[in-house]
């Protein structure tokens, strides 16, 4: 069974290959489409319900008046009245029906569709579905009611479409709207079919309770060639059931019918026609195959940002959050000590003042001061009380400007874009990068950071966004100048140099550089691909230049170029504009 939404190749060659072996054992075109009728009302499906797609499936071909059965001549009749009927008149024939109904699956049964009469064009233009049928199938109407023997060869090898109606309520081309389209819920409808030899033309109709994307049509195109073989030996030999009179007849008939040059003319044009159709149809299909794997890899590399974004969204909230909470926690006890150390001062100050002079008035205390004085050796701690004093204020203003940078860093309430000064960010960034300058205990070997910052204007950023670039950029650095210790060229003063510059008035650039290790090329090429590290496992996750990548670049519309050489350190240029670009 197959699911009509979403026939693939697959499906239209398995379906086709079985609707050209349905005419093997019948011994009319009427027990052909019978046979093709019942197949495809059992195995297009609505995969989303498991019931069958259609509603109502039927084969119509055209005949001349005088190949009808005498019954269906006279429907014919009755439906021109008196006029006078021509033998050659053409009159579209309903040879197989099946559907919902039981009416619906008997020939006989069909009410107005039996044989109708095409006797002009002006009549077929009255019949909007016909006439639109024939329109799409890429037939003529003239073609239709006097076929041109001079033309039909070329015709039939090039006539064979689709007639697709994609919304059948209030559609102009499909009747019987209260009656039929509505209460049985018809969505769209679908019709293939062309020419034969014989001048005769073949059509299958399905209205259908599911809509039909027009994605699928070209693969029903081949499926009207596949009908065309199975109903081509009878296309001038038996229609009707009532046609054969014995078997053995039949039989002969066919045999010698197959063996006629023309039989066996259409039936390489066909072969043809179905070699060429399903060719377009694998090279459509193919395309749109190479059209949804490349929307796989814009998927898959849009999944990967969002994981990357996600993953690094998450971690820079739970540090800001853990940066934010340590520096109010230390700035309490931080404030405290530092408010009461100028009073500690001043009362130490006080209480020496107090010894000195006691020591002016009393020089000659008794032997049990003197004793205490040498022991606790009294001048040297006079001097050094100072001296613990001055290092316990210059300790707390220290800590308190850690806090600052800490809170600056973590800009939590930063989110929107707003003027910033970037000097600020990246000595906020340099102070809580402090304790890593020191890359060697062993030979206590640090970082000289060397700082050329331009008059740069306020800029209009994420702050937050801008000091993680600044953090990512230089914890590089560092990672690349401890790399270089102990190295055959190792640097004798491992630098890391900042310079910042006014490029215009509506851009400025910053650049970091570093005389570490440096990169290759085969490195740099993937420097800015998320998850991409050169780092030993644990020590990096390939996210930090990714990120900085999409701050600066898509974030704040600017650049952000690398340059390295193995042994000659790396130098990072960022670009930004000096307003937002965003608007």
């Amino acid at each position: 069974m197959y699911d009509i939404q979403k026939m693939t190749l697959r499906d239209m060659s398995e379906c086709g290959l079985a609707l050209r072996r349905l005419g093997d054992d019948a011994l009319t075109m009427e027990e052909v489409s019978n046979n093709i009728i019942h197949y495809l009302n059992q195995n297009f499906v609505d995969s989303s319900s498991h019931e069958k797609a259609c509603v109502l499936i039927r084969f119509f071909k055209t005949h001349s008046y005088r190949e009808l059965t005498p019954d269906l001549q006279e429907y014919a009749s009755q439906i021109l009245r008196d006029r006078i009927v021509s033998d050659h008149l053409k009159c579209l024939t309903l040879l197989a029906t099946a559907g919902e109904l039981p009416e619906w699956n008997s020939r006989y049964q069909s009410v107005g569709h039996q044989a109708i009469p095409l006797v002009d064009e002006d009549a077929i233009a009255r019949i909007p579905m016909i006439s639109q049928l024939i329109q799409q199938l890429g037939i003529d109407t003239g073609t239709v009611v006097q076929p041109d023997p001079n033309f039909l060869a070329d015709l039939e090898q090039k006539m064979y479409n689709v007639f697709y109606v994609p919304n059948a309520l209030d559609s102009p081309y499909i009747p019987a709207q209260a009656a039929f389209v509505a209460p049985f819920n018809v969505k769209s409808v679908l019709g293939f079919g062309g020419l034969l030899p014989s001048g005769n033309m073949f059509t299958i109709l399905m209205f259908l309770k599911v809509f039909i994307p027009p994605m699928v049509l070209d693969l029903f195109r081949p499926l009207a060639l596949s009908i065309k073989m199975a109903i081509l030996p009878f296309d001038d030999g038996y229609i009707f059931k009532e046609d054969i009179h014995s078997k053995i007849n039949a039989e002969i008939a066919e045999k010698t019918h197959k063996q006629s040059r023309q039989y066996l003319n259409s039936q390489i044009a066909t072969l043809n026609q179905l070699l060429d159709v399903s060719e377009k149809s694998t090279i459509i299909q193919s395309d749109r195959l190479e059209d949804a794997i490349a929307n796989l890899h814009q998927v898959l590399d849009k999944l990967q940002n969002t994981q990357m974004q996600l993953i690094q969204t998450e971690k820079m909230s739970s540090l800001s959050q853990m940066i934010a909470g340590i520096a109010h926690e230390i700035n309490n006890p931080v404030n405290f000590i530092q408010a009461n150390v100028s009073y500690t001062e001043e009362y130490t100050e006080s209480l020496l003042r107090i010894v000195k002079l006691y020591q002016q008035n009393y020089p000659n205390p008794p032997a049990e001061i003197q004793q205490i004085i040498k022991k606790i050796e009294l001048d040297f701690m006079t001097s050094d009380l100072k001296a613990i004093l001055k290092s316990m204020k210059l300790g707390t203003e220290r800590i308190r400007n850690i806090v600052i940078s800490l809170r600056n860093f973590s800009r939590l309430d930063e989110a929107e874009f707003k003027t910033a000064d970037i000097h600020s960010g990246i000595d906020s960034t340099l102070m809580i990068l402090h304790n890593r300058l020191k890359v060697s205990k062993k030979n206590d070997s640090e970082i000289q950071v060397v700082k050329n910052y331009g008059n740069l204007p306020l800029i209009e950023c994420y702050p937050g966004q801008m000091n993680q670039v600044f953090m990512n950029i230089i914890s590089n650095a560092i990672d690349a100048l401890e790399l270089g210790v102990g190295e055959e060229f190792k640097s004798q003063n491992p630098q890391i140099s900042i310079c910042t510059q006014v490029i215009d008035e509506q851009w400025i650039a910053i650049t970091i550089a570093d005389n570490g290790v440096g990169m290759t090329e085969a490195v740099m090429s993937k420097l800015f691909d998320p998850f991409f590290t050169t780092k030993p496992v644990g020590k990096g996750t390939g996210l930090g230049l990714s990120i900085s990548y999409q701050i600066v670049v898509e974030k704040h519309c600017g650049d952000i170029i690398c340059h390295s050489q193995p042994g000659q350190g790396t130098k990072f240029t960022i670009k930004i504009p000096t307003r937002n670009l965003h608007g």
